[in-house]
């Protein structure tokens, strides 16, 4: 006879508790098959304010289970629609799996409280029951004979490794960037990609995402990490949101080493329209798509994505935080140049004078190569000279 556990729950998100839990229900029951089933609405409480839709829930919780053997994640509450009654979907199971033996997998608090459920008595008496239990002492061993007692039913009480960890208190953890090691890396970059939660990233995830795209053999921490500082250090000096300049600090130069081809698809798959200069120069290129990638796949804000997005050339009327990662870039410890010092000077006492004379550097610098200069930099240096008049 088959046997199959059902493991339902609102999975908002799925945590490596849930994981574990399945685990070990697996391996001490035998199981044949694992569902794991998502709510659509659960009938005994409200899901919180601004939580993910059903499909959303429910494709965080293909993410997490995916890599557990004879686990499947069934949509047929979701589908159902309404309120997810236990009942209706044993019934459906039933119907399904004819001849299997169904158990039942719940916390320890669902256990004490099942009497409530709708259409309890036939649960207890079609259904066994798998309880988790972090001590399996702790369950009263009196509810177990009353519900055996009274409708039949067979409890097997499951010793699950401890996580400590509630959904609620993980989506409070997400919104001040920890919390990463609850989450299976699927499940956690989902969430990042798709601002849920409130969700701020981690920023050694960050770090560790931005690095892997490099490809070049110049070993670019030392850039990388000097931006990130001075970003830092500009942002505090200036009173810029420190975690946002930080943020677009990390991420600037993500795409900065994919081939122009490459750039220009992932412009092409964001719908962003690139002008001819920009398509000549892979070193502008890498500031659109990098920007793209940013607020795409890291859910990064309209401000840090713009801070990115004109790093390189700058442009008329820039933002305090656009400001702070155009200087940070040119001034950052392991820069060296001709009037360094002076730049890195007036970026903590003027940031507009500072503005100006990093465009004008630039400007002459690329004029000395033989390098055309995107008119946007002219602009930006215009704008300035123009507010001084």
């Amino acid at each position: 006879m088959m046997k199959i556990g059902i493991f339902g729950g609102t999975f908002n998100p799925p945590h490596r508790g849930h994981i574990n839990s399945a685990k070990q229900t697996q391996c001490q029951l035998g199981l044949d098959k694992l569902l794991v089933i998502p709510t659509a609405m659960p009938p005994h409480k409200e899901l919180p304010e601004h939580s993910p839709t059903p499909e959303m829930r429910l494709e965080m919780a293909r993410l997490a289970f995916e890599g557990i053997k004879n686990a499947a994640v069934s949509d047929m509450e979701i589908k159902r629609g309404g309120k997810s009654y236990t009942k209706d979907t044993l019934l459906e199971l039933k119907a399904l799996y004819k001849d299997a033996e169904i158990w039942l997998i719940m916390g320890e608090d669902m256990f004490l409280s099942i009497e409530s459920w709708y259409g309890a008595e036939w649960i207890l008496a079609n259904t066994g029951l798998a309880v988790f239990a972090r001590d399996v002492k702790s369950v009263p061993v009196s509810h177990s004979e009353k519900l055996k007692s009274l409708y039949g039913t067979t409890v097997e009480l499951i010793s699950t490794e401890p996580v400590n960890i509630s959904s609620t208190s993980l989506r409070s953890f997400l919104k001040k960037r920890k919390g990463r090691e609850y989450l299976s890396e699927e499940v956690y970059t989902y969430i990042i990609k798709n601002r849920l939660y409130g969700a701020a990233p981690d920023f050694d995830w960050l770090r560790e995402k931005s690095r892997r795209m490099y490809r070049q053999a110049v070993d670019r921490r030392p850039h990388l990490e000097g931006i990130e500082q001075e970003a830092v250090r500009l942002a505090r000096r200036w009173g810029c949101n420190q975690e946002e300049a930080r943020t677009a600090a990390i991420l600037h130069d993500i795409t900065k080493s994919l081939d122009t081809n490459e750039q220009l698809k992932i412009c092409e798959k964001y719908g962003t329209i690139i002008d001819v200069a920009e398509k000549r120069m892979p070193k502008l290129l890498h500031a659109i798509s990098g920007a793209l990638v940013a607020y795409h796949e890291f859910g990064v804000s309209d401000e840090v994505y713009n801070a990115i997005r004109w790093h390189t050339t700058g442009r008329e009327n820039m933002s305090l935080l656009e400001k702070i990662i155009y200087l940070a870039d040119y001034i950052e410890p392991s820069r060296e140049f001709d009037g360094l010092e002076r730049l890195r000077s007036l970026a903590y006492t003027d940031i507009d004078g500072a503005l100006k004379l990093g465009l004008e550097m630039s400007l002459r610098d690329m004029k000395r190569r033989g390098v055309t200069a995107h008119q946007r930099t002219r602009n930006a240096l215009d704008y300035l000279v123009s507010k001084e008049g």
